[in-house]
């Protein structure tokens, strides 16, 4: 009965990764059948396949920290125990103090949260931290992806400039399917053709990196 809940857990999340990265993003319809939370979570390893982030010890884990959104850390939960990235393990851990932030590769904070951890992401901005905030103002308070919303379309957008005070890389797989690209220094680029509601499928194809779904001993 165990394993049988187990495969089913994988098949699910394995639906769930597809359904982030299909196409352009996941349309909140679609993310509906497994909440936009556990949709969230999905991107937020899949990140982790797209960024380069300086040389850190092989056998620490890789650690993506949640700040104001329990809903997404109990999806990461569910998620992680059978993922590694580069080898490494990971998993997630609740963010209150910026003594918690020691390891962390990626640092999700929840809309909700952005007024009142002011302190936690100042401490964050410029360390190799992969700062992901929501909605609007989500570069101002120092996010290096931001998810947002287009067209009913669960989309993000990406700040250079941010990735490059953190010291990130981030690979053109993914700068490819962002909805905004905010560039060196000011210019940015679009992969909605200028229209808010019209995407360009044939400029912003994604790239499948591959994901390691053995469970690990």
């Amino acid at each position: 009965m165990l394993k049988r809940l187990s495969r089913t857990r994988n098949a699910l999340w394995r639906a769930v990764l597809m359904a982030a990265f299909t196409a352009l993003g996941a349309t909140l319809a679609q993310a509906a059948q497994f909440s936009v939370d556990a949709v969230k979570a999905a991107y937020l390893f899949r990140f982790a396949q797209y960024v380069e982030w300086p040389a850190s010890p092989p056998d620490a884990p890789f650690v993506i920290g949640v700040s104001g959104a329990e809903e997404v850390a109990v999806h990461l939960e569910r998620l992680l125990p059978s993922m590694t990235v580069n080898g490494r393990p990971a998993l997630v851990r609740r963010v209150a103090r910026t003594q918690d932030l020691d390891g962390v590769q990626i640092l999700f904070i929840g809309a909700r949260a952005l007024s009142r951890t002011r302190a936690l992401r100042t401490f964050a901005i410029g360390k190799p931290i992969l700062i992901v905030t929501e909605g609007e103002g989500g570069f101002e308070a120092g996010g290096i992806i931001n998810f947002i919303e287009v067209d009913r379309n669960l989309r993000f957008e990406i700040s250079l400039n941010a990735a490059d005070r953190s010291g990130l890389r981030i690979n053109s797989a993914l700068l490819s399917v962002a909805a905004r690209v905010e560039r060196r220094p000011q210019s940015a680029i679009s992969c909605l053709d200028g229209n808010a509601h019209r995407q360009r499928p044939s400029a912003c194809r994604m790239r499948m990196a591959s994901v390691d779904w053995r469970r690990r001993a």
